[in-house]
Formats: structure tokens, C-alpha cells, sequence
């Protein structure tokens, strides 16, 4: 019994300044909202995870890959037990959200999506500090964070894990872009042309390169946490980057509390 006792005594003592933490204010308890927000003629599914507590909070928003079946609401969790609202949302075209599923599309959404909690109505109703971001992407996502966020003031932090680098390396192979191609059109969820996608990367290349926008992530704070070195090359032209290698697959399956400990950590500081 006393050893039982003990035992309870020490796991209060670790997970104490969570639970206090979480239930710190019950006027102003965490909560969890379904959301829509229009962009032009098209409405997008978003999903607000909020922090307990009255005072505005710095927002993580959390931006998913192709076709985004990861979606890191592992890490929102964390977060919101750590202070922090979180934002998930899927980018027009993708997983019921209406409109076309664009790379460029999905730069916009971003924006757009920053913009709606920026508003006084919202930022008050959200309990969101609208000059305060933290963008986090996983692959496709990650290039989306790396790209909007070097352009918007708003943003001061950026993570991202396992990113892709669209704009990065030869985009001329043929034989390569129709399995690409038939990539696309397998993913029934998203609402794509697959030959507006790929012209769409095509063409912008350059602006979508996240080497493009170096001198303006050179502003930011940057974490960057890969499975491999394949993107090692590009991400060693950034400055004011941490750069961590964790052998895994692409969505971090067997090391999502490293992940989460790491993302968590570098945020905190």
C-alpha cells in the first residue's frame, strides 16, 4: 500500500504542471470548435483546439501533406496542455473542403486562414494574439509553412518534418511525372486535376523553391526534422535553422513522442 502510494505521489509530481496547466482557469476551460471559413466562393473544414485561460495565446496552425492523411493531432494536444492554441484546417479541395485542390491554392489558404482568426471579432472570440503564429507543416505542408511564412510577418517560428521541396531539383523527367499523374487521380479525396497540379509546380518552380525565399527565412526561427538526408543539401543554405535527423519512415510512425518532445521543446524556448 505504501509503495502504491508512492507510486501515485511521483506521477502527480510529473504530470502536475499539465493537469494544472489545463484546468487554470474553469471560466475559461479548453475547448474544441468546428469551423468553417470562406474563401472567395468556397468554404473550407477547419478545427480550432484552445487553450485554457482568458488572455490571448500564441496559435499554432498545422498545415497537412499530400493527400494529408497525417494530421499531427497528437502534437495539438500537447500543445493546447502547454498553453497554446492549435488550428487544423484542410486546404480547398482536399478532404470535403470545397474548391480546387492547387499548390498554389493551398499558399492562399494560409494566408486566408490567418487573416480570418486576425480579426478583431475573432481574435476576441478565439482568444487568439493575432501577431503571433507558429506555422507547422509535414511534407507538402512543411514546403506550404516555409513559403507563406517567410513572406508573413505574423509568423516568427516555422517546423516543419519530412518536408517537400517542390520547386527544388529537375522537374523534366517524363517518365517520372505521369506516375506522379497517377498518383494524383488515385486520391479520391481530393478534389484535383492532376495536369493543373503538376503545370501549376512547373510553372512556378522558382517562386516555389523554398531557396527562393532564403533572405526572408533568414528572419524567422526554423526547425527543420527529416527521416533522411535527402533534403540535407537545401536545408544547409538556410540560416538561423535547427536541423534534426530521426531515422523513421515519412510520418514519424515510431517516433511520434520524439517528435512531439522536440517540436514541443523548440517552441517552448
Amino acid at each position: 500500500m505504501k509503495n502504491q502510494s508512492i507510486s501515485t505521489l511521483i506521477i502527480l509530481l510529473l504530470f502536475g504542471y499539465n493537469l494544472t496547466a489545463q484546468n487554470s482557469d474553469n471560466n475559461y476551460p479548453a475547448t474544441s470548435e468546428e469551423i468553417t471559413i470562406r474563401i472567395g466562393n468556397d468554404s473550407i473544414a477547419a478545427f480550432g483546439m484552445f487553450a485554457a485561460g482568458k488572455e490571448k495565446k500564441e496559435t499554432v496552425i498545422l498545415l497537412h501533406g499530400l493527400p494529408g492523411n497525417e494530421r499531427n493531432l497528437d502534437l495539438a494536444q500537447e500543445l493546447r496542455r502547454n498553453g497554446r492554441n492549435v488550428i487544423y484546417f484542410n486546404y480547398r479541395g482536399a478532404w470535403g473542403s470545397q474548391g480546387e485542390f492547387l499548390y498554389s491554392n493551398c499558399l492562399e489558404d494560409i494566408k486566408q486562414v490567418m487573416d480570418f482568426f486576425s480579426t478583431s471579432e475573432n481574435s476576441e472570440k478565439f482568444r487568439i494574439e493575432s501577431k503571433s503564429f507558429i506555422l507547422f507543416g509535414h511534407s507538402m505542408g512543411g514546403g506550404i509553412a516555409l513559403i507563406s511564412g517567410a513572406k508573413d510577418s505574423r509568423v516568427h517560428k516555422i517546423a516543419v518534418y519530412s518536408p517537400w521541396n517542390v520547386g527544388y531539383g529537375p522537374k523534366d523527367n517524363n517518365a517520372q511525372i505521369e506516375e506522379f499523374k497517377k498518383m494524383l487521380n488515385s486520391y479520391f479525396m481530393l478534389n484535383i486535376d492532376s495536369q493543373n497540379f503538376i503545370e501549376d509546380l512547373i510553372q512556378n518552380k522558382d517562386e516555389y523553391d523554398i531557396l527562393s525565399h532564403k533572405k526572408q527565412l533568414a528572419n524567422k526561427q526554423l526547425l527543420i526534422i527529416d527521416e533522411n538526408e535527402r533534403n540535407k543539401v537545401w536545408i544547409e543554405e538556410l540560416d538561423n535553422t535547427e536541423y534534426i535527423l530521426i531515422k523513421t519512415d515519412h510520418s514519424f510512425s515510431d517516433k511520434r513522442l520524439e517528435l512531439i518532445e522536440k517540436v514541443c521543446k523548440w517552441i517552448n524556448n
